[in-house]
């Protein structure tokens, strides 16, 4: 929800903009707009639009996502000063969790589209920040890809093998693999 928090953002606190330099920073903060979302509010819902970056001034959200029907996932619980909605940025723009105020959020967003234009225009940035992103994502990859191999490992330590374990177990290793 588009509101008025009370100050400029201070992306200098934020560990995605902490490479830029001062005046590049200031270029970021005026495509920002400000937003302010109440507890409980969502973000942004899996699978739906995700189209803007937002840079997380106070409060916190909570990431989950669907694993079973009916079943949500916790994912992470994070607190300001971070961004959310980062991989829109670098990909189909759709949510791939859903983001959720558990606090009452002040936020700054960037448009997708403006972001993108800065990349074509090269400006250093919109190279900057794109770079960090990815390297922060890449860090992300890592833990995620530890924590799948555990869980495959609890899985083969105590199920006797069965057609549907089997099964479960060759799908994540085909979907994982690159």
């Amino acid at each position: 929800m588009r509101g008025s928090p009370g100050r400029t953002p201070d992306l200098g606190s934020v560990p995605v903009f902490r490479h830029l330099e001062a005046e590049e920073r200031n270029e970021l903060e005026a495509l920002m707009e400000p937003a302010y979302f109440g507890a409980g509010q969502v973000i942004f819902r899996e699978g739906g639009p995700e189209e803007r970056l937002y840079v997380i001034t106070t409060g916190t959200v909570e990431v989950h996502k669907r694993v079973l029907r009916g079943r949500r996932q916790h994912l992470a619980t994070v607190a300001a000063p971070t961004v959310v909605g980062e991989m829109g940025l670098l990909t189909e723009p759709r949510a791939a969790a859903t983001v959720e105020a558990v606090t009452p959020v002040e936020a700054y967003g960037i448009d997708r589209d403006r972001l993108l234009q800065m990349l074509d225009d090269d400006a250093p940035a919109a190279c900057k920040l794109v770079y960090e992103i990815g390297r922060t994502l890449a860090e992300r990859m890592a833990k995620t890809d530890s924590t799948v191999a555990e869980v495959i490992a609890r899985l083969e330590d105590t199920r006797p093998a069965t057609g549907e374990a089997d099964l479960f177990h060759d799908r994540l290793a085909r979907d994982w693999s690159f």
